[in-house]
């Protein structure tokens, strides 16, 4: 889906949050710095673009290969990533939004 400004006001009721102005540019592909640390909102923005964009179903059984932790981390992908995904996915979902679909694919 291609985010634009008039779309912004949807996702942030879709969301439930007022997006600052740095996670605003970074879904419309605009020239952005999210500071670094914990609590910034950098995961919230990847999260409502990664659901918003087109593509393969992910696969749900190794989130690694898609989560914002830039070191492949399996335990902050598995226990905390795959979560706020879901959540963000859904809420759009639920607003009307085509979200990326998702599947789970076991491993042979």
């Amino acid at each position: 889906m291609d985010i634009t400004e008039k779309v912004i006001p949807h996702i942030e009721k879709a969301v439930g949050l007022k997006l600052y102005d740095e996670q605003k540019r970074y879904l419309l592909n605009k020239h952005y710095h999210i500071n670094g640390g914990r609590g910034v909102g950098r995961t919230v923005a990847y999260c409502i673009k990664l659901a918003l964009s087109g593509g393969e179903p992910l696969n749900m059984s190794e989130p690694w290969e898609f989560s914002d932790y830039g070191d492949g981390s399996k335990k902050y992908a598995k226990f905390f990533f795959i979560k706020e995904f879901m959540r963000y996915r859904q809420m759009l979902k639920d607003y009307g939004f085509p979200v990326r679909e998702v599947k789970y694919y076991l491993a042979v």
